[in-house]
């Protein structure tokens, strides 16, 4: 369970500040998929930055499993990014002149993961993403969508509890964005992870059980999965409106 609470982030002082999210709250329940979405400059990259501790806020508090980021020490901040984050840019951020099996195995090394454990780790998050037989290939000879899969290896190399995505398609053509697409939601449930997405791709959004909208480091509206409950009374209120409309005549 992800819960944050009236949230802020200015930046700057005085004359020259800029509200980047003013006010937002919402929770997301453990093993969703959320699309955040908004146009640019509406707050989604800065509110993805700070779910995952990569920034502080100015004021509110982000509780993921009931633990308040803001209260954590450095050193357990650290150990909840390494063990419990993984993280995907639109930039890809590999590293060009290392190999595919280097790249994913650093989040390993980092958490002092015996190299035999490493090993199979590394070895089993590249055969998820397809991308076993380049085990020894450096990045730079991988293809945009390749690196894209290497860095979404490297982000759930830890089995992480939260997959972050920072518009995962956005620099891809539309197959192999497809593919992308495909591999992230296979992701969330076989890992049972919960997915969030930041996107300006209308038809990734629509994939994901919520959408959260911003605009101008505001909520504007929020999408959630009908319950059980909600679709029968909405199916039962459909139904009475079809018996009571009156015939449409023939033209």
């Amino acid at each position: 369970m992800i819960e944050v609470r009236n949230l802020t982030r200015t930046y700057g002082k005085k004359a020259n500040t800029f509200q980047a999210l003013r006010g937002v709250s919402f929770r997301i329940p453990s093993a969703a998929t959320v699309a955040i979405i908004g146009k640019s400059g509406s707050g989604k990259s800065t509110l993805m930055h700070l779910m995952g501790g990569l920034d502080k806020p100015t004021s509110g508090d982000i509780l993921v499993d009931g633990k308040t980021l803001g209260d954590l020490k450095r050193r357990d901040m650290d150990r909840f990014r390494a063990q419990d984050l993984g993280f995907v840019f639109q930039s890809f951020f590999v590293e060009a002149n290392q190999t595919c099996y280097q790249n994913v195995s650093l989040p390993l090394e980092i958490n002092r993961i015996p190299r035999r454990r490493r090993q199979k780790l590394a070895e089993q998050a590249l055969e998820q993403v397809e991308l076993f037989d380049k085990i020894k290939s450096k990045a730079s000879t991988l293809s945009g969508g390749q690196k894209q899969r290497l860095a979404i290896a490297r982000a759930i190399v830890n089995s992480p509890k939260i997959l972050m995505a920072d518009e995962p398609t956005g620099n891809l053509d539309s197959a192999t964005g497809d593919k992308i697409m495909e591999l992230l939601f296979g992701l969330n449930r076989r890992l049972q992870c919960t997915l969030i997405i930041v996107t300006h791709d209308a038809e990734l959004a629509a994939r994901c059980q919520y959408q959260i909208e911003l605009k101008d480091g505001v909520i504007v509206h929020v999408r959630k999965p009908q319950t059980a409950a909600n679709k029968e009374a909405i199916d039962k209120s459909r139904t009475a409106v079809r018996r009571t409309a009156p015939e449409r005549p023939i033209i």
